[in-house]
């Protein structure tokens, strides 16, 4: 080949060079990160022996650089006794008026600060199938107050649930009813650059195709599911697969669902990895259940770490 020739072939050949690259690795590189979700620390943070600012400094000395704030506990939001179960707390919080202060919301974020700890979600109460306009208006009005919680902590996400199907509706009539409170809380969230995560609990949230209905009917570019691995009643591995890329935070519990509904030990590794391939990129936060042993953060936060730093590439 001559000189000239070559010359004008290089282009070219660089081009099928570098498309053979991207055929043999994947251009994506998954990017996870290991958080906590304060439920874990349920039963101390109801006794008193922790505060959530203890429990940051906790996941902080672990090496777990990301917290997933349930807000049940925030003072003065009420005074618990231990063993309520959660769903009587989400009806007390949302009885009560009562907001953390500013005060204490700055505390716990310079707290967070200092220890390297990012605050990048809040876990709210808020069930959007309500069956009267008052419930659903109230139930708006209860949405933002926790929007504002997250914006005074530096996070970018909310989760919120779907809710139950009231007695004599239909589930389409729900879906209708949640529909219209999570829109104004999504268009509120949205203007301060805040995601509203729908998660996979609750009747009206348990397939993903459920999810699926309520995110298409609601068409709002802030509306993602926080994905709660382990909530699915059946096949959960390919419920997460299917729910994967829209989501906006994720929980990993011990167990997982079967095809058939029973309950086996989670693989980790294999959860990273279908996160990791659908393009997720953010924290990957353990839940514990209150049945688990008082230590089980930190008996687990080794394996969390481990198959984070196996698809994100450090």
């Amino acid at each position: 080949m001559q000189r000239r020739e070559l010359l004008k072939a290089l282009p070219a050949l660089a081009v099928a060079a570098q498309s053979t690259e991207l055929r043999a690795e994947p251009a994506f590189k998954g990017r996870l990160r290991p958080g906590v979700v304060a439920l874990s620390f349920r039963t101390q943070l109801e006794s008193g022996k922790m505060t959530y600012e203890d429990a940051v400094r906790y996941i902080a000395d672990l090496g777990i650089g990301g917290m997933d704030m349930t807000t049940y506990w925030m003072p003065p939001l009420l005074d618990f006794k231990p063993g309520i179960p959660s769903q009587q707390i989400s009806e007390m919080v949302r009885q009560t008026p009562a907001n953390p202060t500013n005060q204490w919301l700055s505390s716990l974020r310079n707290t967070a600060y200092k220890n390297g700890v990012h605050i990048f979600s809040i876990g709210s109460p808020v069930k959007m199938a309500q069956p009267t306009p008052e419930l659903r208006q109230k139930e708006i009005a209860f949405a933002l107050k926790w929007i504002d919680i997250a914006d005074r902590l530096g996070a970018g996400h909310v989760r919120v649930f779907g809710g139950g199907i009231a007695k004599g509706a239909t589930e389409a009539q729900a879906v209708d009813w949640a529909v219209e409170v999570y829109k104004p809380t999504l268009d509120y969230a949205g203007n301060k650059g805040i995601l509203l995560g729908l998660e996979d609990d609750d009747e009206l949230t348990r397939t993903s195709d459920q999810i699926f209905t309520i995110l298409h009917k609601v068409d709002h570019p802030f509306a993602r599911i926080n994905l709660d691995c382990g909530n699915f009643r059946k096949d959960g591995y390919k419920e997460v697969e299917r729910c994967a890329p829209f989501a906006a935070a994720t929980h990993i519990k011990t167990n997982m669902s079967t095809p058939d509904g029973k309950r086996e030990p989670a693989d980790w590794e294999k959860l990273f990895g279908i996160l990791a391939n659908s393009g997720y990129r953010g924290y990957v936060s353990i839940e514990m259940e209150p049945s688990d042993k008082e230590n089980a953060v930190a008996r687990y936060a080794p394996e969390l770490i481990r198959c984070a730093r196996i698809y994100s590439g450090t």
